[in-house]
């Protein structure tokens, strides 16, 4: 109680809510609610886009700092994107890839084709590649879409459904869209914010499994992302690789998206967290090998080459 009001006090003198009704709420936090939920509607919560205190840039100051902002990085200071090591890998996914079974149109008996708007050629692709060299023996994603289903088509067709799969998924109804109708007896759905999974299911991935994140893309107070980097990933054990979505080189969204308003900031945080990270290494960075190793990822694997895309492959070190 004393804490709310202190709360309302603080608000108050930065003039963002007005005094409570004189009547006292039966739920304090109920009412406080559904005051702010009353001043947002008016536009009276918080602060415009740009100011200081907003995490909406000014696009203005944001059009003004476009050759700053937007640089390409080869090099992220901080962090060891180890080209070689991406390069062998290319080299043993370069061994898969002609079994590669996805077409660009969706074939008869599989989920997934690469002709869709969220998950391409070269995450798919990698996907694959990564699947059968580490043989994981559980999936966990967080999210769920055609990358699902590109994980049902490889685990039918190179494990005979042997990998134990689970997605975690609050709005489950476009994944079921997708899928054949006899499938949801081959992988575990948890219809909930991954907040709300006990943490002990990520504790049972061991070396070789994957967690595979395609979250919100937002940080904020009890988000997704931050439950994932600050709950998660310091509990996964030794080898359990982890997969990002949407992590463009240089870990900056495209400008497009900046001015269409996605103010996603994901990509920020992850690159804090592997600044002078020794725990997770960068197995494989596809925005990063597409751009500056393009002739090897276009000789190895030349699907892949027509659109890389913007997965990121982590590991946990021991």
């Amino acid at each position: 109680m004393k804490a709310l009001e202190r709360l309302r006090q603080w608000i108050r003198r930065r003039g963002a809510v007005p005094p409570a009704p004189p009547q006292e709420p039966l739920n304090e936090r109920s009412a406080a609610i559904a005051r702010l939920n009353r001043q947002l509607a008016a536009g009276k919560l918080g602060w415009p886009p740009g100011h200081f205190y907003s995490p909406v840039p000014d696009l203005v100051d944001v059009w003004q700092r476009e050759a700053a902002i937007f640089a390409t990085e080869k090099q992220v200071p901080g962090i060891n994107l180890d080209p070689d090591h991406q390069l062998r890998m290319l080299e043993h996914f370069a061994t898969f890839y002609p079994a590669v079974p996805f077409g660009e149109q969706k074939q008869a008996g599989l989920r997934y084709c690469f002709d869709n708007p969220n998950f391409a050629y070269g995450e798919s692709i990698v996907l694959y590649c990564m699947m059968r060299l580490l043989q994981p023996r559980r999936i966990i994603e967080i999210g769920s879409g055609y990358s699902s289903c590109a994980i049902l088509d490889i685990n039918e067709l190179a494990f005979d459904f042997a990998i134990d799969c689970t997605f975690i998924e609050p709005f489950p109804e476009f994944l079921l869209g997708l899928i054949k109708p006899d499938d949801r007896q081959r992988f575990r759905l948890l219809e909930c914010e991954v907040q709300n999974v006990g943490l002990d299911l990520f504790s049972q991935l061991s070396a070789g499994d994957i967690l595979f994140v395609d979250s919100s893309h937002v940080s904020k107070v009890g988000s997704d992302v931050n439950h994932i980097l600050f709950q998660i990933l310091p509990r996964l054990q030794s080898g359990v690789y982890v997969h990002f979505h949407d992590i463009m080189q240089g870990f900056e969204y495209p400008r497009e998206w900046i001015y269409q308003g996605r103010i996603w900031n994901e990509a920020y945080l992850l690159r804090a967290f592997l600044q002078y990270n020794e725990a997770f290494s960068i197995e494989f960075f596809n925005a990063f090998i597409g751009e500056y190793h393009y002739d090897a990822l276009s000789g190895l694997m030349p699907m892949a080459a027509r659109n890389p895309g913007t997965s990121l492959w982590l590991r946990r070190g021991g």
